[in-house]
């Protein structure tokens, strides 16, 4: 299996064992803490502090989310501030899915934060944005889940700009480590993929003329034909820059 690396001007996929795929959570809120406990560590890591992160993604008040959640607003003043450790009951499944991140990481910090994205409007003919609401942090009028839940996500960096229009330079592909030896998903679709001469590339997936290949297609270059593949992965998200 090859690692994390960088896209060149030939679109091959150059590994580099330096680089490695982070996930980001959005901005890091510093509420005050005043957890019952004591050690830095656990003050570090307490969910309070995520609680306050994901609150600030929503640009909401205290008194916002507890009439969401439907949660008295002292008890979100008291876990705001680190004073409870572990709310009773379904507590904290509640604000979560308020919140709309999972329970698992506002509780441990396990696995993606966000699994809802609002949607705020449509891109049509001509290219100019169709909002659905007036609000600047874009309410939207449904959503689209997005989670990275077991998928083990490497990124590859675009390098050059024999990718465009589809991708530019500076982008990172993310795609699936875990998910790379199930090569027949990857049919007609964007891929990392990696030949059985250890060459990588990020090409669209077709199947080859000859059986067991398959014919990877660039959007700026001649397809190369015939090739057998030991690891593909559909590319499953774009970090523009």
């Amino acid at each position: 299996m090859f690692g994390e690396g960088r896209v060149r001007k030939n679109e091959a996929y150059i590994a580099s064992p330096r680089f490695h795929a982070r996930r980001s959570h959005g901005p890091v809120a510093k509420p005050p803490y005043g957890g019952g406990g004591s050690g830095k560590e656990r003050a570090k890591n307490h969910w309070s502090k995520r609680l306050w992160r994901a609150l600030e993604w929503k640009g909401w008040s205290q008194r916002e989310l507890a009439r969401r959640a439907d949660i008295h607003e002292q008890k979100v003043y008291k876990y705001l501030q680190g004073r409870v450790d572990q709310p009773r009951g379904d507590t904290m499944l509640r604000l979560a899915d308020t919140l709309g991140v999972t329970e698992s990481w506002l509780r441990f910090e396990v696995g993606p934060a966000v699994v809802h994205i609002p949607v705020v409007g449509r891109v049509a003919a001509g290219e100019s944005f169709i909002p659905f609401d007036d609000n600047p942090l874009g309410t939207g009028y449904s959503e689209i889940e997005f989670t990275l839940d077991d998928a083990d996500p490497i990124a590859i960096e675009v390098r050059g700009e024999s990718m465009l229009p589809v991708y530019r330079p500076g982008d990172y592909l993310l795609c699936s480590r875990r998910r790379g030896t199930d090569i027949a998903s990857c049919m007609n679709k964007d891929c990392v993929v990696k030949t059985d001469q250890g060459e990588g590339f990020v090409k669209k997936l077709v199947a080859g003329s000859d059986p067991g290949t398959f014919t990877l297609i660039s959007y700026n270059a001649a397809p190369i034909e015939n090739v057998r593949l030991i690891w593909a992965a559909p590319i499953i998200w774009v970090k523009r820059t």
